[in-house]
């Protein structure tokens, strides 16, 4: 199975879904990441090329630890991608024509960051049309906690892989302490969603009706 996901930023990969790639991986699906940024304002002390460069660096490196097949950067605006969410949505579809994918994970429409809530419209402008098929789409939780859920994965055995692929940001690392928020909230729904020590959730989203 061809799986795709949709990240709007390095990093949101590993930290919304990266126990589920690994486990995708596993079990031999083909795993393929689209970044519609490439973070350059997590290095804003930095001429944007150089954090680029550092950023995507560090997102391939990722990639190798979770089992990823390949990686694309559409390099929008890092936190407007709203504003160039046609852009996005043309830089998107050819991937999606290419890979074909039967399972698309995206950010839920609820999540802080603007760039994450931008990222669902942006994969349903990708989608329109109806030629590229309707995948199953499952939305992932980055920032904010997600209100409901409807799909549990049990991440516990692939909790280290996951942790070493977020130490690959390391450009990240200093400013916040994302291996104890992310250790935290998957021990969390380890505990109240699937009595595990450590799960992913996720959401069904119908790409027809979210406006």
């Amino acid at each position: 199975m061809n799986v795709l996901v949709v990240a709007p930023h390095p990093d949101d990969e590993t930290l919304g879904c990266g126990g589920t790639l690994c486990r995708h991986a596993a079990g031999g699906d083909r795993v393929v990441v689209v970044f519609l940024t490439s973070g350059e304002l997590g290095l804003k002390h930095l001429p944007r090329e150089r954090a680029w460069a550092i950023r995507e660096r560090e997102a391939s490196a990722a990639a190798r630890v979770l089992g990823v097949a390949a990686v694309e950067f559409l390099r929008q605006p890092d936190w407007g991608v709203g504003g160039h969410g046609a852009a996005a949505a043309r830089g998107l579809r050819p991937v999606l024509e290419r890979e074909r994918p039967r399972l698309v994970y995206v950010p839920h429409r609820k999540e802080w960051h603007p760039d994450h809530r931008a990222a669902l419209p942006v994969l349903r402008a990708a989608l329109r049309g109806g030629a590229l098929g309707a995948p199953e789409v499952r939305a992932y939780e980055v920032w904010t906690p997600m209100a409901r859920h409807d799909h549990v994965e049990d991440i516990t055995a692939v909790m280290p892989r996951k942790l070493r692929a977020l130490r690959a940001h390391r450009s990240q690392l200093g400013e916040f302490d994302y291996a104890r928020a992310v250790r935290g909230l998957n021990q969390f729904r380890g505990e109240l969603a699937a009595r595990c020590r450590y799960a992913e959730v996720f959401a069904a989203v119908s790409i027809q009706t979210v406006p």
